[in-house]
C-alpha cells in the first residue's frame, strides 16, 4: 500500500507570501495563491481567498515507514498552528491518496494519539483510494523505499 498526504491551508484574509519565509520545517511548498490573485482559467476573476498546499519532504510512504510519516505532518501543522491561525488561516486539510493493487483495503490513518491534536487544531482529512496493479505497486513502493533510504 502506497500512502500520500498533502497538507492545504486557507483563509479569506490570508496572503501567504507574507508567511512563506517564516514556515518552519521541511515540509515542501506545493502551490499558494492570495485573495486577490486573478484566477487561471478566468482572468478577470480573483480567488477571493488564499491558499497554500505542502508535501512531506519524501513525497509518498509505504507501511514501514507510515507511522514517522503522519507524526511529521502532525508535527508540522503544531509547529506552525500560530503563525498560520495569525496570518488569516482558518481552514486546514490533509488530503489522503491510498493507492493498493486491489482486494480488501484496510488501512488506519493516524493513531488516536495524533488523531486527537487534529481534533483540537481543527484539521479535516479527506480520503481518496486508488487501484493499481500489483506490479505497479511494488514499483512505486521500491522507489518510495529508496527515496527514504537515501535522505538519512
Amino acid at each position: 500500500m502506497i500512502y500520500k498526504y498533502s497538507i492545504s491551508i486557507s483563509g479569506d484574509d490570508f496572503h501567504p507570501e507574507k508567511i512563506i519565509e517564516e514556515i518552519q520545517g521541511d515540509f515542501v511548498v506545493n502551490t499558494f495563491f492570495n485573495p486577490t490573485d486573478k484566477k487561471l482559467i478566468n482572468i478577470s476573476e480573483e480567488y477571493g481567498y488564499g491558499s497554500m498546499s505542502f508535501w512531506h519532504p519524501y513525497k509518498n510512504s509505504t507501511e514501514d515507514k507510515i507511522i514517522e510519516y503522519e507524526k511529521s505532518f502532525v508535527e508540522f501543522i503544531d509547529e506552525n498552528y500560530t503563525l498560520f491561525v495569525k496570518n488569516g488561516v482558518n481552514e486546514f486539510e490533509i488530503f489522503i491518496e491510498i493507492y493498493f493493487d486491489g482486494g480488501q483495503c484496510n488501512f488506519e490513518i493516524f493513531n488516536k494519539e495524533l488523531l486527537k491534536k487534529f481534533g483540537v487544531l481543527g484539521v479535516s482529512l479527506p480520503i481518496s483510494v486508488y487501484v493499481l496493479t500489483s506490479e505497479e505497486i511494488q514499483k512505486w513502493e521500491d522507489e518510495i523505499g529508496l527515496v527514504w533510504e537515501c535522505s538519512k
